[in-house]
């Protein structure tokens, strides 16, 4: 395949101006639900506003322009805890998970049980197509270095799928064509594979563009309006009912509602793509200008869509030369040659987990450390970790590549505090010597103090009167044991008798999961406590997501109660406290009145950014209180 240099360039700077379009006119309606109508003189805002949909691709066009195509998912997991501050929803958990010594490609499913399939990748495809024109497959694999930071299969998947179709739309410029050949990438018989398919039967029977929306969310709708299952089938939607018209494409998917940004800057970069800047009408270009706005801290030398495009291109031009492709872009420019860094070590390490990376004390994590590359001779490596850690084999002998070692690393039992970042070391004696830093999370402690439950009804209650014989029933209002909990050692030694075990639930991923310690059907309350330990005063956010009523104490005082129930999400409920230094005592008293109950808590700092909570990274600067792990509880306590 060939293509002129000045049609690449064209091609890849009308993406860059469908992007920046499309995200202006999706923002301010972004997570709005509803349907959309507006007239196309209201499209543009006043002033353009960053977008995070582009502002990640820029910057990891800066690490290919250190890295070329030596780059790895850890050089982008760098590169965004320097230049990028974004610390919302699965971004967020990335950003925690690094700093937990978590990498890709668990950074994008530990505790990321809601968000691991986000719109936060798919957005991100572009780059990748625009420098690997005519590579599909390369495009898609770089594109999975990317998406495993912060996503799992779905949204990896739909990243994978519009990277390739922006790969090819240099050399195919038909939109059925191109998903009709890259639908493979998405996960089959997921909701996001079914739902997208979806999207193209209802147009292609001639469904209302609303009647198509209606039918993708009868089929498998999901309510978070920034999720990749329903928002890669409404960009679809948008390219097929605006029949490659590029202002169409942005109304029709602005219609469609939710996570419009993403939609219509994904779908007007493809239309732009295929257009070509030099035919793009002239009053969308107008009202998007050539200033590249961007909301992180990086920043390039030249703040404009066109040296943004003319850079992407040089890459293009140089990877494609270094990778030989196959594709002839003719008649390029003189370009720099990409600098001594874009070189790839002589030999990497990795890590991978057999399960989650995540221990309470006593318990045993499996590893593998991978090594790849070129071994001139056997080498010894060594896995080191913090204090109290039994590491089996501690060391080993690598005697040719690639090699996959299996490690076990034993948690101590007998600790008095239980951080939540731990960090281990694996060093690989060449010459010179290569090191890996990662890290297990280590679980939360919460003491369990009883599941009580109402064996009689209210008699004031006709209702529970006659559901007496099938049912339990529970109160939030009733105090079961003496709230505040001002002690929560007897309680603790008193239901560790009757469990017949220390009465202790193990928090993984924020979950606290009664199902290790009860399995009591019907309705019941519980109560559970965990001793927090921070090393000064700080203002915090105890991010909670229920389904069901509770109340929550923080060092004996009442931070909040609900007896709302619902569907669960991470932060159903956000409570700013304030944590002293040293041990801060949490209490829960949980409610359960339907088939399961669900609560997770998790901490995040406070300092006074203006999105609230989800503009705050997590706190990683914790420990659990782990003393009452060596107390001998499961005797008959005295009473």
């Amino acid at each position: 395949m060939q293509i002129p240099y000045e049609r690449y360039l064209d091609q890849v700077l009308g993406g860059w101006i469908g992007k920046s379009m499309g995200g202006a006119v999706g923002a301010r309606f972004e997570g709005y639900k509803g349907w959309i109508e507006i007239d196309p003189e209201e499209m543009f805002p006043d002033t353009m506003p960053p977008n995070d949909d582009l502002d990640l691709q820029v910057l990891w066009l800066k690490v290919l322009e250190e890295r070329g195509a030596a780059l790895t998912s850890d050089h982008m997991a760098e590169a965004w805890l320097e230049g990028c501050w974004y610390p919302f929803n699965e971004y967020g958990i990335f950003r925690r998970n690094w700093q937990l010594g978590i990498h890709p490609p668990m950074s994008g499913r530990f505790t990321s049980q809601f968000w691991e399939t986000g719109m936060g990748c798919p957005i991100r495809a572009e780059i990748w197509g625009y420098v690997f024109p005519g590579a599909p497959d390369l495009a898609a694999s770089y594109a999975v270095k990317d998406g495993t930071l912060d996503h799992t299969e779905q949204s990896v998947g739909a990243e994978m799928m519009l990277a390739a179709m922006a790969s090819m739309a240099f050399f195919v410029p038909d939109v059925r064509r191109l998903a009709a050949m890259f639908m493979h990438y998405l996960p089959a018989g997921t909701p996001i594979e079914q739902l997208t398919r979806a999207a193209f039967a209802a147009y292609d029977e001639g469904l209302s563009l609303r009647a198509a929306r209606d039918r993708i969310m009868a089929l498998a709708g999901f309510p978070e309006a920034c999720d990749a299952q329903i928002n890669v089938p409404f960009t679809f939607l948008g390219l097929l009912y605006g029949g490659n018209d590029l202002q169409e494409t942005m109304l029709a998917a602005l219609r469609c509602g939710y996570d419009t940004d993403c939609t219509l800057a994904t779908a007007a970069a493809l239309i732009g793509q295929i257009l070509g800047a030099s035919r793009i009408p002239a009053h969308l270009k107008a009202a998007v200008g050539d200033e590249l706005v961007m909301g992180i801290q990086y920043r390039r030398p030249e703040m404009t869509l066109s040296a943004l495009a003319r850079d992407t291109a040089r890459i293009g031009v140089l990877l494609n030369r270094e990778l030989k492709t196959g594709v002839d872009i003719v008649d390029p420019p003189a370009l720099a040659p990409l600098p001594p860094t874009a070189q790839p070590p002589r030999v990497q390490l990795a890590v991978s987990y057999d399960g989650l990376p995540c221990a309470a004390p006593g318990e045993t994590v499996k590893i593998e450390v991978k090594v790849e590359g070129d071994l001139a001779a056997p080498a010894r490596l060594s896995v080191t970790g913090p204090e109290g850690w039994v590491i089996v084999p501690a060391t080993s002998v690598v005697r040719q590549t690639p090699a996959a070692i299996p490690v076990t690393l034993h948690a101590p039992a007998a600790v008095q505090q239980w951080p939540a970042r731990q960090l281990f070391t694996a060093r690989l004696d060449t010459d010179p010597p290569v090191t890996y830093t990662f890290g297990v999370a280590g679980a939360g402690l919460w003491r369990f103090l009883g599941v009580y439950y109402d064996e009689l009804p209210d008699t004031a209650n006709t209702l529970q009167q006659k559901r007496r014989f099938n049912h339990h029933f529970v109160s939030l209002q009733r105090a079961y044991v003496p709230e505040p909990i001002a002690d929560d050692s007897q309680l603790f030694r008193e239901w560790s008798h009757v469990l017949g075990r220390p009465a202790v639930v193990v928090s993984r991923e924020h979950e606290v999961d009664l199902s290790q310690v009860t399995g009591l059907r019907g309705a019941y309350c519980a109560y559970l406590s965990r001793t927090v330990i921070v090393p000064a005063e700080q203002r915090v956010y105890l991010v909670v997501g229920n389904n069901d009523g509770y109340r929550l104490y923080v060092n004996g005082e009442l931070v909040h109660e609900t007896e709302e129930a619902t569907w669960w999400t991470p932060f159903n409920n956000v409570h700013p406290v304030t944590f002293k230094a040293g041990a801060n005592q949490l209490v829960v008293k949980l409610l359960k009145r339907g088939d399961d109950l669900r609560f997770t808590l998790g901490v995040r700092e406070n300092k006074g950014h203006h999105g609230g909570q989800n503009g705050e990274d997590w706190v990683v600067e914790l420990s659990d209180d782990a003393s009452f792990l060596q107390a001998e509880v499961v005797a008959e306590p005295a009473r």
